[in-house]
């Protein structure tokens, strides 16, 4: 944006790409562009939050009086672009970003706004659950998990309320699917991922497809990419490919993180197996104890963070218990129900 930037003009080139967004998706390599056009001038970001206020805001009360005018603002911004562009001037990046802010702000304020009171699926411990949403979607729930799921005209909001679930999303552009859990969002049109929260952290896996992670914000203000560390920064989601796992940390002092998966050996609690590859021992207790009512708990964190690999039952802990403890020597002490594995030197 050049330096004679006005609220109007930004409101502007916010409302022309909102028209463009209406067309069909856009890529993810613009979405790193939209960084930078947000940071260009303060009038670009307060243009977005408006006219993206305006369009919800219009879509859910369009009658009442307080709305008309700020959907009519809107609208004439539109046209105004409109106009423009059909007299020789290109929309060119400077729209292309504005509207890319516009979408996003717009699915995740939805998403925020609109996620409670949906129907929730749940699963028990050692229970899985495959179910088929309206649309076509599938979701596959792990043992002890559950999903809120809210779908509307506009939107398809989901929220991770506990454990692990994969999404395989039916396509629909003018729908964005997201999926919230752990303070970020994971953006999807058609694609197949899973989301996992674990104590310390958010997982997601992409087996087919492209998605964005973006993190939690306030409603009025537009949404921010997961980073990887490093001086440039990059969105996390821009290396977020088939067979690769994104780890996003609870906290902010931790950067997020990308591996390699397996796609077999990821999906592999959907056949009733848990299968690990290098894990932390207290990632891999965390899953096995959605099998059993028996829990494992490690209150050392040097031995929370022993690597475990191997295929294991789901559901069988003792198989999983005595596996662990051979191997490194673990003391088992049994309280009630609970299982504590710590050295033996203790």
């Amino acid at each position: 944006m050049s330096a004679e930037t006005d609220p109007q003009t930004a409101r502007e080139q916010a409302a022309a790409w909102l028209m463009r967004l209406h067309e069909g998706p856009v890529g993810l390599e613009e979405e790193l562009e939209l960084e930078l056009w947000l940071e260009a001038h303060p009038a670009n970001r307060e243009a977005m939050t408006r006219v993206a206020r305006a369009w919800r805001m219009a879509g859910e009360a369009a009658d009442l009086p307080g709305l008309i005018a700020a959907r009519a603002d809107a609208l004439k911004a539109m046209g105004d672009a409109g106009r423009r562009a059909s007299q020789g001037r290109q929309l060119g990046l400077p729209y292309a970003l504005a509207a890319l802010a516009a979408c996003l702000l717009l699915i995740v304020t939805a998403t925020f706004y609109f996620y409670s009171g949906g129907e929730t699926y749940r699963t028990g411990v050692g229970e899985r659950r495959v179910i088929v949403l309206d649309d076509g979607s599938q979701l596959s729930l792990d043992a002890a998990s559950a999903v809120e799921v809210r779908y509307d005209g506009e939107r398809r909001a989901l929220r991770l309320l506990a454990g692990r679930a994969r999404f395989e999303v039916a396509k629909d552009p003018r729908r964005p699917f997201t999926v919230t859990a752990g303070g970020r969002v994971v953006v999807a049109t058609g694609t197949a991922f899973s989301v996992e929260l674990l104590h310390a952290e958010m997982r997601v896996v992409l087996y087919e497809g492209s998605v964005s992670v973006l993190e939690d914000s306030p409603a009025d203000q537009a949404p921010r990419h997961v980073l990887l560390p490093g001086k440039s920064r990059i969105p996390a989601d821009r290396m977020l490919t088939p067979s690769t796992a994104l780890i996003v940390p609870a906290g902010s002092s931790v950067a997020a993180r990308l591996e390699t998966v397996d796609v077999a050996r990821s999906a592999s609690w959907e056949q009733g197996q848990l299968v690990f590859s290098d894990e932390p021992l207290g990632v891999a207790v965390e899953r096995v104890n959605r099998y059993s009512d028996a829990r494992l708990l490690i209150e050392d964190p040097a031995t929370a963070a022993l690597p475990v690999s191997g295929t294991f039952n789901a559901g069988d802990t003792e198989g999983f218990v005595d596996g662990v403890a051979t191997l490194y020597g673990l003391r088992k002490l049994r309280h009630n129900n609970s299982i504590v594995l710590e050295p033996a030197a203790r």
